[in-house]
């Protein structure tokens, strides 16, 4: 697991990360490739390595596709998760986060969802955005960064 430890120490030094929807999708639901790591990341904001916000969109956005699902149990964890974690803040979409969503759809052609995750970023002062998703790699406003592949030893990222 040293690809992860190393991952984590990438992240451990800019002492909070904002978190895409999908890493706690990878985490809570054990995704096969990525659950190792992003579980990872959530035992090190546990541990107070470092901390992590996310916007509360990410909330909307996961307890959608468990209703959806019709999954009651995981509903109740995602949840917990969301109100209780310790390290992590689940960020209202403010007026703030608005304006700095509209920047990033104007400059960037972003999706509204997109933009709204990666201005929480910035605006709640984390250097790193974390995702899987590589198209946000582009944007320069925020340093993004995807999770290692858990599954495939040495997979470059």
């Amino acid at each position: 697991m040293g690809e992860v430890e190393d991952f984590l120490r990438e992240l451990e030094a800019g002492s909070i990360v904002c978190l895409d929807t999908v890493i706690f999708i990878y985490a809570f639901e054990r995704h096969p490739s990525f659950g190792a790591a992003a579980q990872a990341v959530f035992r090190s904001v546990a541990e107070g390595r470092f901390r992590a916000c996310a916007s509360v969109l990410a909330a909307g956005e996961v307890f959608t596709g468990v209703k959806k699902a019709g999954n009651d149990e995981l509903l109740m964890r995602y949840r917990d998760v969301f109100e209780r974690f310790p390290g992590l803040t689940l960020v209202d979409a403010d007026i703030r986060i608005m304006e700095r969503m509209a920047d990033l759809r104007a400059g960037y052609s972003l999706s509204t969802p997109d933009a709204i995750h990666l201005a929480t970023a910035l605006i709640e002062d984390a250097p790193v955005f974390l995702t899987n998703d590589m198209h946000l790699q582009r944007v320069t406003a925020v340093r993004v960064l995807t999770l290692p592949d858990s599954a495939t030893p040495g997979r470059d990222r």
